[in-house]
């Protein structure tokens, strides 16, 4: 089992440059988390749950695995609801996210991250994609996965949009996708990820858990 680890350590700091890219690990079950402390040592930096995240990295962080916390939020249906009835109705271009939107969109969170093809994805998952003014794809919700039950939503905002609300109605059209079609919305996100937990409130998601989760080296 030691061996294990040994090989474990050496994939999580990229000893041997297995990656030219980021990656983030997940760990189970809770009894390893303290053991990625003990097979890491100093090349663990504990990051602070509250600051925001940055693509940049300091200069000592660069070869060292980053924990964060990823939060795992619960769905106040209730909540929801009510402040969706408060809400001014106003007309915006939603549509189901096309092939062409699925192709050109760019972030860290988009559809084509989580599924193999346009094919794949609306034969078993489900997006939709709000258009700003200019008619351009302003922000996009979409189901990074589908199992049993559960849809968990993943959202990505044209950095020219942020902060235009765009993300919040449509993710409200998608969260009402599950409500009619019986699947329960999930939602989570690393700590460091200040807008997607700000989002996530919104939208009346509370948080429920919090487990360990790594940003290993390139």
């Amino acid at each position: 089992m030691e061996d294990f680890y040994v090989q474990l350590a050496s994939y999580m700091l990229n000893v041997q440059n297995v990656r030219n890219e980021f990656e983030w690990l997940q760990v189970y079950p809770a009894s390893l988390y303290s053991k990625m402390e003990a097979i890491l040592g100093s090349n663990l930096i504990k990051k602070n749950p509250n600051e925001p995240y940055k693509k940049s990295l300091l200069v000592e962080e660069d070869n060292k695995v980053l924990e964060y916390q990823r939060i795992n939020f619960g769905f106040n249906k209730e909540k929801f609801l009510a402040v969706k009835k408060r809400q001014t109705n106003m007309n915006y271009k939603i549509v189901t996210t096309s092939e062409a939107i699925f192709n050109q969109l760019d972030g860290s969170v988009v559809p084509k991250y989580f599924w193999n093809n346009y094919n794949d994805f609306m034969k078993n998952g489900i997006g939709f994609t709000i258009f700003s003014e200019n008619d351009h794809p302003a922000s996009t919700a979409f189901a990074a996965f589908i199992i049993d039950d559960q849809l968990e939503i993943g959202i990505e905002t044209c950095e020219r949009n942020q902060g235009s609300g765009f993300g919040s109605i449509v993710c409200t059209e998608l969260i009402d996708y599950c409500m009619a079609n019986g699947y329960k919305p999930v939602w989570s996100c690393h700590s460091g990820n200040i807008g997607s937990r700000k989002l996530a409130h919104k939208l009346e998601f509370e948080e429920a858990t919090r487990v360990p989760y790594y940003r290993l080296p390139k």
